[in-house]
């Protein structure tokens, strides 16, 4: 399996890659030091522009995340329908 390496020209080792498809840079190697927002990672940089800008996308929610929604969902729900409930209770 094929590794690929980003080093610096003192050959300090940044970034190990092993994977069956690497992709080679084209061109230089560029970098950004950028502080990426709360909640965001960064896609892709913009290279159309200079300097070149990054795109950021909001983190995907983590399955405990998605799991705390559903348990609020429902826990809502089921206060809506305990009040229905009580509210034909007192209809009668």
């Amino acid at each position: 399996m094929k590794t690929l390496v980003i080093y610096d020209n003192e050959g300090y080792i940044y970034l190990q890659l092993t994977s069956e498809n690497n992709r080679i840079p084209q061109g230089g190697i560029n970098y950004l030091e950028v502080e990426v927002p709360v909640g965001k990672y960064i896609k892709s940089i913009d290279v159309s522009i200079t300097p070149n800008e990054p795109i950021y996308e909001d983190m995907p929610k983590t399955d405990i995340e998605k799991l705390q929604e559903q348990v609020e969902n429902l826990a809502q729900a089921n206060a809506e329908l305990t009040s229905i409930v009580a509210m034909g209770k007192n209809n009668d």
